[in-house]
């Protein structure tokens, strides 16, 4: 059977570029769908990654807008600080970090159409476009987000937290006020727990010149969740809004296949998302390695078969850590306002802010958890009449 290309990849966010540029540098022919006519708007993401961003793709200096070497983790009535002697975390500038992610992969090669793909046949490599053309490939990826049309294709069900966030202008003395502390206002970001929001939670991250991205995940409606960010601001700071943004974060499901004959996914499209934080694009990029080499072999054999290895790397790598992840959201579901007070009080009477600044990593909770559990403390900082559900949550004999 002809083709028109190697491969069809559906977004060019982040993701679809990444992907796309990793096998146009194999030498393959790769077109790169794209609904959108500016990349990176709306914006929908906090814009925070890890130190370990260049483990996984590249980072121009010129993105980064700040970096941060902490962060001040909050409930109503206590504050812990954590923090390492190094910088953690990028603040970036992520329409720009799209567009050079995608200046990247158009200058290795790669097509671009402005369509929006409607429809898909992943037995025959057919994306239908919107405007009633159709381009045939051997493989078709999905970097099309939360709301993969090829996902949905390929019989998945998809399940999101709405997120929502405002950049909002900040007086210094004032939010060293709200962190208890003189520490430099830009080193830190902040996360704040209550009750009504759990799993998720209040972000409040620098980015320069007095300005901060406050934002949210949970299972409210975006209507909802404004009025919670309005409450948080009017009860801490004195502010001014001057841009907002919402979006949706895609729930991992280990139900949900990756691959399906010709199709494939990464990132939101396949819920490659860490369930404690609502991040994913560290995940994201290495998926991509991942995809890349089987994508590659696949069409080099002649062997769509080859594809199931991707789905199968992956889960050998992260099925573990998202498991802890699950855990830990499971037992902070279980937390009133008057439980997070209580183990932040715990947490502070046993030492564990240098535990969590010694052990705590952005992209792996599992090794500060199992320290935890190592330790014992796990049962030292919870209320007791949680501890027979936290045992049946994790396990314990």
């Amino acid at each position: 059977m002809k083709f028109d290309c190697d491969v069809v990849i559906i977004g060019a966010g982040p993701v679809g570029s990444t992907i796309a540029y990793y096998l146009a540098k194999k030498g393959l022919n790769v077109m790169l769908v794209e609904k959108k006519k500016q990349i990176g708007y709306p914006l929908q993401c906090a814009g925070i990654v890890s130190r370990h961003i260049f483990n996984y793709n590249e980072l121009p200096d010129d993105i980064i807008l700040n970096t941060v070497n902490g962060a001040f983790l909050h409930t109503r009535n206590h504050i812990l600080n954590v923090k390492k002697d190094y910088e953690v975390a990028y603040i970036i500038d992520r329409i720009a970090y799209d567009e050079f992610l995608l200046k990247r992969a158009l200058d290795a090669g790669v097509k671009l159409t402005n369509q929006k793909a409607v429809d898909f046949d992943v037995n025959k490599g057919i994306t239908y476009l919107s405007n009633n053309q159709k381009v045939t490939s051997k493989i078709i990826v999905g970097c099309d987000g939360y709301n993969s049309k090829l996902s949905h294709s390929m019989g998945n069900a998809q399940s999101n937290f709405a997120a929502s966030q405002m950049l909002v202008k900040i007086d210094e003395n004032n939010m060293k006020s709200f962190r208890n502390s003189n520490e430099s206002i830009n080193n830190y970001v902040d996360t704040y727990l209550l009750e009504e929001i759990l799993p998720g939670f209040i972000w409040v991250i620098p980015i320069g010149n007095n300005r901060y991205r406050v934002g949210l995940f949970s299972t409210h409606s975006h209507k909802r969740q404004d009025e919670i960010l309005k409450g948080f601001l009017n009860d801490n700071f004195y502010y001014e809004i001057i841009e907002k943004y919402k979006g949706f974060i895609p729930v991992f499901s280990s139900n949900n296949k990756v691959v399906k004959n010709r199709g494939l996914l990464i990132g939101d499209a396949a819920g490659q998302i860490k369930p404690t934080s609502g991040g994913g694009l560290m995940i994201a990029f290495d998926a991509c390695r991942v995809a890349c080499k089987y994508i590659t072999e696949a069409i080099r054999k002649d062997d769509l078969d080859i594809l199931k290895g991707y789905q199968k790397e992956f889960n050998k790598k992260y099925s573990k850590e998202f498991n802890y992840q699950f855990k830990v959201q499971k037992t902070l579901n279980l937390l009133s306002d008057k439980d997070l007070d209580y183990f932040f009080l715990k947490l502070k009477e046993n030492n564990c802010e240098e535990l969590i600044s010694e052990y705590g990593d952005m992209e792996t909770q599992s090794a500060l958890v199992k320290e935890f559990i190592k330790r014992g403390l796990i049962f030292k900082i919870m209320p007791a009449f949680l501890f027979k559900k936290i045992v049946n949550i994790f396990g314990f004999r």
